[in-house]
């Protein structure tokens, strides 16, 4: 198996070896960086856990100001006045 010069030349199995080494490398490589560690994955999840929990309750907070906004505009109506002026009085209360 000695090429023109005299050289060791590799046989075709022995290439083939190394071409699917290198693509055994080349698709760990891209599992690797497609698929984190678990402690990234932890991580990611817990942040996110926490972001929703803020968002959410931010959220609400502004929808429930905005609420009580609204209806203290409609005072004037006698079943939502009421209503309202107790609402008032229970955050008064509160301070």
């Amino acid at each position: 198996m000695f090429g023109k010069f005299g050289k060791k030349t590799k046989t075709v199995k022995q290439r083939k070896a190394e071409e699917y080494q290198k693509l055994g490398q080349q698709i760990e490589a891209m599992y690797d960086t497609v698929n984190p560690s678990r402690a990234q994955v932890y991580r990611t999840a817990f942040l996110r856990g926490i972001a929703q929990g803020v968002g959410g309750v931010v959220g609400a907070t502004i929808v429930v100001a905005l609420l009580i906004w609204l209806l203290s505009l409609f005072q004037e109506i006698p079943v939502l006045g009421h209503l309202m002026d107790s609402i008032q009085n229970t955050l008064e209360s509160r301070k």
